[in-house]
């Protein structure tokens, strides 16, 4: 055979070699299209993951704020129960015997009990305001339901020191009366009558 006639190796070695770097580049892109196709469900799945303890978790924290604002609303309860209880006056009571000590003249409009906590010392106390808003028919008769108030035993309560202050506005021209407001103050402390017992024993 003519050595002329044989194909030319050259050629089909470079045919060879483009043949094997095609399938190599096609492995490559499909090996990457694959790897990151991967990734993607891998982070598709971890995100639906992270939504589903996001889920149970506002879930959770909503039962959780409900069951707290439970508590606080019992712990507010008790409190207004204690508070209730160390109330040095109980206001059925205290109403029912402030009308009996009311002269005919005064007019009550409205009766009012409020708490503060103030500073003595160290430590904190409770005081109590009532205030009473009416109309008196003259100054007199309002002057002796002070004095009244004074000296009766609803307010001579042991540990609190009383104090009463009046408010005039002026008389009404239309009426004749004097609107007015009674602030009676409990401030806990020793009492005059204590004070003196303590001093002669």
């Amino acid at each position: 055979m003519n050595q002329a006639e044989l194909p030319d190796i050259k050629v089909i070695r470079t045919g060879f070699i483009i043949n094997f770097f095609a399938v190599t580049l096609t492995l490559c892109v499909a090996f990457l299209l694959l790897q990151r196709e991967y990734r993607s469900y891998t982070l598709r799945q971890t995100i639906s993951q992270m939504q589903q303890q996001v889920r149970v978790a506002d879930a959770d924290d909503v039962e959780n704020l409900k069951q707290s604002e439970k508590f606080r609303q019992s712990a507010q309860y008790v409190v207004e129960v204690q508070q209730f209880f160390d109330a040095p006056l109980l206001a059925h009571e205290f109403l029912l015997d402030l009308s009996l000590l009311k002269p005919d003249d005064l007019i009550f409009q409205s009766v009012s009990l409020s708490e503060s906590i103030t500073k003595q010392g160290n430590q904190n106390v409770v005081s109590y305001v009532i205030n009473i808003n009416g109309n008196a028919k003259n100054l007199t008769v309002l002057d002796d339901f002070k004095q009244l108030l004074e000296e009766d035993a609803l307010l001579q309560i042991e540990g609190f020191v009383v104090e009463i202050d009046e408010t005039l506005q002026g008389r009404d021209e239309k009426t004749g009366i004097f609107p007015y407001r009674l602030g009676i103050s409990l401030t806990p402390g020793k009492t005059a009558a204590a004070t003196k017992e303590g001093d002669a024993s």
